[in-house]
């Protein structure tokens, strides 16, 4: 009984960090990954309505993204692009920003999948009906398409969020730094890191859960989507 609560006072660097930590993780995260699916949206768009020259530089763009480490955009986002931009960037800013032009990448992706699986007379009765593109695209497909891509979007979510944990690399200190620094205080690995999961666990679990809300509210208006 001793032992054990000396491990549990041993552990209280974390338990004091543990909510401004994780919410430094959600926010980033969530930050980084709403813009990312305005950046994947507009990037769907190009691929689909743009000319030929500019949908070559998207594909140059998502593959060189979805080709080189998280860990990597990371640091070039933190050293290289102030350097070169002339750019005061926080390490939370730099952070997000590489996370976002990451994932946008992704969601880009998993966008264009959607929209092929809508049957092209849809558009082609917008257009016999008079409606510009922008209207077909805001008022047919781009809702069709959000939900049919929430399954793999929040999947894209799970996986950006743990990826927050490579923020650490640059100086932010969420959720993965406080784990590692309280495990230097306290020398138990085995709990620290086991809180840590848990703690992440608890995120994606809830936001797995809002995911799911929001699918069924949106098959409520959208019966008929898939």
């Amino acid at each position: 009984m001793l032992d054990l609560l000396t491990a549990q006072g041993a552990l209280n660097p974390f338990y004091a960090g543990v909510l401004r930590a994780s919410s430094v993780t959600i926010l980033t995260s969530v930050a980084a990954f709403c813009i990312g699916l305005v950046i994947g949206t507009f990037l769907l768009f190009i691929r689909s309505k743009g000319p030929k020259s500019v949908k070559l530089l998207v594909r140059l763009y998502v593959s060189l993204m979805r080709g080189t480490p998280l860990l990597i955009q990371l640091l070039i986002a933190y050293y290289v692009v102030p350097s070169v931009l002339g750019l005061e960037l926080s390490p939370i800013q730099a952070g997000i920003l590489a996370m976002a032009l990451n994932t946008a990448a992704y969601i880009s992706e998993v966008l264009r999948g959607a929209l092929t699986t809508i049957p092209r007379g849809q558009g082609a009765a917008a257009d016999s009906l008079g409606m510009s593109h922008w209207t077909t695209w805001l008022y047919i497909l781009l809702p069709q398409v959000f939900h049919r891509s929430l399954p793999p979007l929040t999947n894209e979510f799970t996986i950006l969020l743990k990826a927050s944990s490579l923020l650490s690399i640059i100086s932010v200190s969420e959720l993965s730094a406080l784990a590692r620094d309280a495990n230097l205080q306290s020398n138990l690995p085995l709990q620290v890191f086991a809180a840590a999961a848990a703690v992440y666990f608890i995120i994606l679990f809830c936001a797995s859960s809002l995911s799911r809300l929001v699918e069924r509210k949106i098959a409520r208006v959208l019966p008929n989507a898939r």
